[in-house]
């Protein structure tokens, strides 16, 4: 198969063409919601300056590692310019600890005829948050060299399209499955060809993430059943009733979306990690047949297995934890627990996606014995990076 000039080329104008299409959906207005419960038009958010640390009482915290407890009144300059005083509370979970010339967040409520209310809402992490940010594109340039960057842009670009089409599609009252399935879809072709350019490794890899995602979906399914799972009994379907009666939300299949969202980056990590790696074994060994490239892709699939099933788990047992605490807490009996709404559904999305991933190797293994053996020298060399 040849591409124009050379498949770095097609991956450069790809590129170009991803930049565009995020920053047009970044810059594009987020569609207007129909409903949306606790909003008031009379609080607002501003960014202000500390100038004075006027008076404070603080006293340290009872609990073992505990924040100072107490009061401050502050001078604060807003964005604005205008100049506010106000007194900040500060407690074991609200503790805005101010300093001089620290940038900070009000929150300002000001209704008609009333004089405003300021409160601190929060540190101003909007240059932390550069920080972190230009850390991680500096690591990923670095490392990754131009595959770091078309790494990146496909990140970005998958996250732009979850926030302007896919959140919103599914919070008007359209169907998570499709919507869900549109992001898997056009996600993993982004990255794929991004990372192998125009080329039929890139068609491959495409074709082994939606296999492993049809999986997941599958087994979830198989699970809903299994465990009487729907998106009603998930911890936050109390608060989206009201949306779904105003919106049409469909909070029944929300659950079956957010497992393939959630699947999908692991299913691609393991299919183009070892697609890549039965690639150059390919390269390193021309003569070597599709039994060989099966089971060097076994042998290379259960390390990664091993790796990523723990991935996966400590994930969820780092997201749950302090959820696991407070379950703890409440002194929960352990059937209970182990039979509750919200183990089963984290179980499903878990299980599921390191299902997927489990059964990824062997389809990628297999798909790389069928065809690589088959693309001989020039063809080789055309498809290589």
């Amino acid at each position: 198969m040849q591409i124009i000039h050379s498949p770095r080329f097609g991956q450069r104008i790809l590129a170009i063409l991803v930049l565009l299409v995020t920053a047009v959906l970044a810059l594009w207005p987020t569609p207007s919601v129909s409903f949306q419960s606790l909003v008031s038009d009379t609080v607002s958010y501003l960014p202000g300056t500390v100038l004075e640390v006027v008076e404070e009482k603080l006293t340290p915290s009872d609990l073992k590692g505990g924040p100072q407890l107490g009061e401050q009144t502050l001078t604060i300059e807003l964005k604005d310019g205008s100049q506010i005083t106000l007194t900040n509370y500060l407690t074991n979970t609200h503790n805005i600890l101010a300093r001089e010339g620290m940038r900070v967040v009000v929150c300002v409520d000001a209704p008609d005829n009333v004089e405003p209310y300021y409160t601190l809402y929060q540190y101003d992490r909007s240059v932390g948050l550069g920080v972190v940010v230009a850390i991680f594109l500096l690591l990923m340039l670095l490392v990754g060299g131009e595959k770091g960057f078309y790494a990146t842009l496909a990140l970005a670009f998958s996250l732009v399209f979850l926030l302007k089409i896919t959140v919103p599609v599914i919070y008007s009252g359209g169907s998570p499955i499709l919507a869900g399935l549109a992001m898997v879809l056009v996600s993993t072709a982004v990255t794929v060809f991004l990372i192998y350019g125009l080329s039929p490794r890139g068609v491959l890899g495409i074709g082994v993430v939606l296999a492993g995602e049809f999986v997941a979906c599958g087994l979830f399914l198989l699970f809903s059943v299994l465990l009487h799972l729907s998106g009603f009994k998930s911890s936050d379907a109390e608060n989206l009733l009201v949306t779904a009666q105003n919106t049409g939300l469909d909070i029944s299949t929300v659950p079956f979306a957010a497992t393939m969202i959630a699947s999908v980056g692991a299913v691609m990590d393991v299919a183009v990690s070892l697609l890549s790696a039965l690639w150059e074994v390919r390269l390193a060994d021309p003569d070597i047949t599709g039994r060989g490239l099966w089971q060097a892709g076994l042998r290379m699939g259960r390390d990664m297995i091993g790796t990523m099933s723990n991935t996966l788990i400590f994930a969820f047992a780092g997201g749950s934890l302090t959820t696991l605490l407070v379950l703890m807490t409440y002194g929960t009996d352990p059937v209970q627990l182990l039979h509750s709404d919200y183990i089963a559904l984290e179980l499903a999305h878990g299980l599921c996606g390191t299902c997927a991933v489990i059964l990824t190797v062997p389809l990628a293994s297999l798909v790389s014995a069928a065809v690589y053996p088959k693309w001989r020298t020039p063809e080789l060399s055309q498809v290589s990076q």
